[in-house]
């Protein structure tokens, strides 16, 4: 499928974030960032890396754009995370979308109530 980078706006504050669909989460930032757009967490949660590593992450909420679609989502704060952002599923999912495996870009499906 390759890498998916879309422009998101979080706090106000434009970056590229990377595509994971293989994160069952929102939306993970790294301090740098958080600093940036004045995140205010208000927990901690845990975390298990790729490598199996357990991480504990602050979680906040803030206000997520991706093509003109705005949401809150619970933005995480990772140290040393190597990108500025990073959206998983429940984001686009959010924001009625998908990765499209044969573009590798995101399509609207919409939102279904159900």
């Amino acid at each position: 499928m390759g890498i998916t980078v879309v422009d998101v706006e979080i706090g106000g504050r434009k970056y590229k974030g990377l595509m994971d669909t293989g994160f069952n989460g929102e939306i993970i930032v790294n301090r740098k960032v958080a600093e940036e757009i004045g995140l205010r967490p208000f927990r901690k949660k845990t975390r298990v890396l790729a490598d199996g590593r357990v991480v504990a992450v602050d979680v906040a909420v803030a206000v997520v754009k991706i093509n003109g679609e705005e949401t809150e989502a619970f933005v995480e704060v990772l140290e040393g995370l190597p990108l500025d952002v990073l959206i998983g599923v429940q984001a686009l999912e959010r924001l009625g979308y998908v990765v499209d495996p044969k573009t590798g870009k995101i399509e609207k499906f919409g939102l279904y109530l159900l």
